[in-house]
Protein backbone atom coordinates (compact mmCIF):
# COMPACT_ATOMS: atom_id res chain seq x y z
CA UNK A 1 0.00 0.00 0.00
CA UNK A 2 2.78 2.14 0.92
CA UNK A 3 4.71 1.75 -2.14
CA UNK A 4 1.41 2.65 -4.25
CA UNK A 5 1.18 6.08 -2.62
CA UNK A 6 4.70 6.94 -2.92
CA UNK A 7 4.23 6.09 -6.79
CA UNK A 8 0.85 8.09 -6.96
CA UNK A 9 2.85 10.41 -5.04
CA UNK A 10 5.90 10.77 -7.68
CA UNK A 11 3.06 10.49 -10.24
CA UNK A 12 1.23 13.42 -9.10
CA UNK A 13 4.84 15.48 -8.34
CA UNK A 14 5.96 14.32 -12.38
CA UNK A 15 2.58 14.53 -14.53
CA UNK A 16 0.07 16.83 -12.45
CA UNK A 17 1.18 19.98 -13.74
CA UNK A 18 1.54 18.73 -17.42
CA UNK A 19 -1.83 17.35 -17.28
CA UNK A 20 -3.57 20.59 -15.97
CA UNK A 21 -4.82 22.98 -18.92
CA UNK A 22 -2.87 26.06 -18.15
CA UNK A 23 -6.53 27.44 -18.11
CA UNK A 24 -7.10 25.83 -14.79
CA UNK A 25 -4.14 27.11 -13.09
CA UNK A 26 -4.86 30.15 -11.09
CA UNK A 27 -1.28 30.77 -11.38
CA UNK A 28 2.01 29.23 -13.44
CA UNK A 29 3.66 26.27 -11.22
CA UNK A 30 6.59 29.06 -11.77
CA UNK A 31 4.93 32.09 -10.68
CA UNK A 32 4.22 29.94 -7.46
CA UNK A 33 7.65 29.58 -7.36
CA UNK A 34 7.50 25.49 -7.72
CA UNK A 35 8.13 24.88 -10.90
CA UNK A 36 9.79 21.36 -9.10
CA UNK A 37 9.43 19.03 -11.93
CA UNK A 38 11.71 21.84 -14.31
CA UNK A 39 13.83 21.91 -11.07
CA UNK A 40 14.29 18.24 -11.02
CA UNK A 41 15.64 18.30 -14.71
CA UNK A 42 17.58 21.52 -14.76
CA UNK A 43 19.51 19.91 -11.38
CA UNK A 44 20.45 16.04 -12.68
CA UNK A 45 21.70 17.72 -16.13
CA UNK A 46 24.05 20.69 -13.61
CA UNK A 47 25.30 17.95 -11.16
CA UNK A 48 24.95 14.76 -14.14
CA UNK A 49 22.94 12.63 -11.67
CA UNK A 50 23.15 8.90 -13.45
CA UNK A 51 19.31 8.07 -14.07
CA UNK A 52 19.10 4.93 -11.72
CA UNK A 53 20.15 7.40 -8.83
CA UNK A 54 17.91 10.68 -10.24
CA UNK A 55 15.10 7.85 -10.23
CA UNK A 56 16.20 6.50 -6.82
CA UNK A 57 15.98 9.99 -5.46
CA UNK A 58 12.63 11.15 -7.25
CA UNK A 59 11.08 8.44 -5.36
CA UNK A 60 11.97 8.51 -2.00
CA UNK A 61 15.11 6.21 -2.05
CA UNK A 62 17.35 8.47 0.23
CA UNK A 63 20.08 5.27 0.40
CA UNK A 64 21.52 6.59 -2.73
CA UNK A 65 22.95 10.15 -0.66
CA UNK A 66 26.68 11.09 -1.52
CA UNK A 67 28.30 14.51 -1.29
CA UNK A 68 27.01 15.11 -5.39
CA UNK A 69 23.39 13.71 -4.58
CA UNK A 70 23.47 16.20 -1.19
CA UNK A 71 24.07 19.27 -3.94
CA UNK A 72 21.75 17.96 -5.78
CA UNK A 73 19.60 18.05 -3.42
CA UNK A 74 20.15 21.64 -2.25
CA UNK A 75 19.88 22.52 -6.03
CA UNK A 76 16.21 21.57 -6.24
CA UNK A 77 15.17 22.63 -3.05
CA UNK A 78 16.67 26.12 -4.11
CA UNK A 79 15.16 25.89 -7.43
CA UNK A 80 11.57 25.01 -6.30
CA UNK A 81 11.45 27.78 -4.25
CA UNK A 82 11.66 26.45 -0.72
CA UNK A 83 15.50 27.56 0.26
CA UNK A 84 16.80 30.59 -0.13
CA UNK A 85 21.02 31.17 -0.77
CA UNK A 86 20.94 31.84 2.99
CA UNK A 87 19.48 28.99 4.67
CA UNK A 88 16.50 30.28 5.30
CA UNK A 89 13.11 28.65 4.00
CA UNK A 90 10.14 30.22 2.45
CA UNK A 91 6.98 28.91 4.43
CA UNK A 92 4.18 29.78 2.24
CA UNK A 93 5.85 28.12 -1.16
CA UNK A 94 6.33 25.11 0.83
CA UNK A 95 2.83 24.94 1.92
CA UNK A 96 1.40 25.38 -0.94
CA UNK A 97 3.22 22.52 -2.27
CA UNK A 98 2.73 20.09 0.53
CA UNK A 99 -1.08 21.47 0.71
CA UNK A 100 -1.50 19.38 -2.21
CA UNK A 101 -1.35 16.12 -1.23
CA UNK A 102 -1.72 16.35 2.96
CA UNK A 103 -4.25 18.65 5.15
CA UNK A 104 -3.10 22.26 5.83
CA UNK A 105 -3.10 21.38 9.70
CA UNK A 106 -0.26 18.02 7.69
CA UNK A 107 1.21 20.74 6.30
CA UNK A 108 1.82 23.12 9.21
CA UNK A 109 3.48 20.08 10.91
CA UNK A 110 5.85 18.88 8.16
CA UNK A 111 7.45 22.69 7.31
CA UNK A 112 7.83 22.88 10.89
CA UNK A 113 9.45 19.27 12.04
CA UNK A 114 11.85 20.12 8.51
CA UNK A 115 12.77 23.41 9.08
CA UNK A 116 13.10 24.47 12.76
CA UNK A 117 16.31 23.74 14.39
CA UNK A 118 18.65 22.95 11.10
CA UNK A 119 21.69 23.27 11.03
CA UNK A 120 23.05 25.30 7.89
CA UNK A 121 25.68 23.41 5.38
CA UNK A 122 26.40 23.85 2.63
CA UNK A 123 24.88 21.01 0.30
CA UNK A 124 23.59 18.57 3.25
CA UNK A 125 21.08 21.16 5.09
CA UNK A 126 18.62 21.02 1.91
CA UNK A 127 19.22 17.09 0.93
CA UNK A 128 17.94 16.92 4.46
CA UNK A 129 14.89 18.98 4.30
CA UNK A 130 13.93 17.98 0.78
CA UNK A 131 13.90 14.12 2.67
CA UNK A 132 12.08 15.20 5.62
CA UNK A 133 9.35 16.76 3.40
CA UNK A 134 9.41 13.74 1.54
CA UNK A 135 8.83 11.24 3.84
CA UNK A 136 6.62 13.14 6.59
CA UNK A 137 4.49 14.44 3.34
CA UNK A 138 4.29 10.70 2.53
CA UNK A 139 3.96 9.39 5.56
CA UNK A 140 0.35 11.78 6.55
CA UNK A 141 -0.28 11.05 2.78
CA UNK A 142 -0.33 7.08 4.02
CA UNK A 143 -2.16 8.31 7.68
CA UNK A 144 -4.83 9.81 5.09
CA UNK A 145 -4.44 13.51 5.44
Amino acid sequence: MAQCVTLLLVVILVAGPAMLPVCLMPLSWKQLGQDVIGAYLRCRNEFDIEATVFDAVRAGDFSVRSPLVECFGECLVKRAGFMNDDFTFNRDTIMRFTNRFVSKESSEEVFNRCTGNVVPTVCSTAFEVYQCIYEHVNQKWNEGK
